[in-house]
């Protein structure tokens, strides 16, 4: 297809993103993409009425949508609903962009009638007809993938952190160890690891989940951290609790110098913020979530928020090529 049958919509929380992702095609690529923001009607109810600004009749879209907001499941109604009313004005095609695709982590069941959840969620999105493809960074899992109808282009932050400490903790790093929560985040902490040094090891965490959103750290396997600096890295931070109890193991039990954490997904609920400034350890996100400019400044003592956008841009862009590869922006 011709550039010219490409848009950009954005819904609410998102046009800050897509319109910087429009601004560095143009930049990099010389190619116009435009840009509209959908709106959300909300009805004294809590219905929700999703608006489309201009025609879209046989042109495909890249709809930029925020799974956080305000929660996961009016946003999740409000994105299928916005879905339809694309599909009722004849849009030529849809290619989700969801930076954080929420529900991810249930996918699978850990007791008696319960739901797959994350299953049940990617057909809810990918159901309408029209929604030909996903981009998304950082899915919980890599076979959640398998989970949708179409294909999924599931981008990766590790080049964004690993440039992000490789200029903060200087070229030697010979003292560093990066450091998995969880079994869960092995692989993906190994990935990093050889993104920032081809020498750079690898030790791994084991805990317990009592409950929802509780855990608790039985143990680690790996090299020694003692007088290491630390880069913990996770795919996302929800209440923090398991970040937390591996912080205060790693500096109280085990004599780590400094602990740098780092997450795809920083949603910190349950008053998380407060914890982790009280801690006083750096914390470094993506944009993935968005947030305001105050949320940014009444935390930027702890917290760094790296963009998105640029990764984002080429993505779109090499997705709207026939034969473009986004595999290769992960590598």
């Amino acid at each position: 297809m011709e550039h010219s049958q490409f848009v950009i919509l954005s819904a609410p929380g998102m046009h800050g993103m897509a319109q910087s992702v429009c601004d560095k095609i143009k930049a990099k690529y010389g190619v116009d993409f435009p840009h509209h923001e959908i709106s959300l009607d909300v009805f004294k109810s809590g219905e929700i009425l999703p608006r489309i600004p201009e025609t879209v009749r046989r042109q495909h879209v890249f709809l930029f949508f925020p799974l956080q907001l305000p929660d996961p499941n009016f946003a999740l109604i409000a994105c299928y609903l916005t879905c339809d009313a694309l599909m009722r004005a004849h849009v030529g095609g849809i290619t989700l962009v969801i930076p954080n695709a929420v529900y991810m982590r249930q996918d699978r069941k850990n007791e008696k009638r319960e739901p797959i959840s994350a299953r049940a969620i990617a057909d809810l999105l990918t159901m309408n007809p029209k929604v030909e493809g996903i981009i998304a960074t950082d899915l919980h899992t890599q076979q959640a993938e398998g989970f949708f109808r179409c294909g999924v282009d599931n981008l990766t932050s590790r080049q964004l952190f690993a440039k992000h400490y490789q200029e903060l903790l200087g070229p030697d790093l010979s003292d560093v160890v990066v450091v998995a929560p969880d079994f869960g985040d092995a692989a993906r902490a190994d990935a990093f690891a050889k993104r920032l040094g081809e020498d750079v090891p690898v030790t791994i965490f084991r805990k317990n989940r009592p409950a929802a959103n509780q855990s608790e750290v039985i143990g680690y396997m790996g090299v020694d951290v003692r007088d290491k600096r630390i880069i913990l890295y996770d795919d996302m931070i929800d209440s923090g609790g398991t970040v937390r109890g591996v912080m205060e193991k790693l500096v109280t039990d085990l004599g780590a110098t400094e602990v740098h954490v780092c997450a795809t997904h920083g949603i910190f609920s349950d008053g998380a913020e407060e914890a982790f400034r009280s801690l006083g350890h750096p914390v470094a996100c993506t944009d993935s979530i968005p947030r305001t400019s105050e949320y940014l400044e009444a935390n930027a003592s702890w917290l760094t928020v790296l963009s998105f956008d640029e990764l984002l841009a080429s993505a779109v862009y090499e997705a709207s090529l026939m034969g473009g590869s986004v595999s290769k922006l992960s590598k």
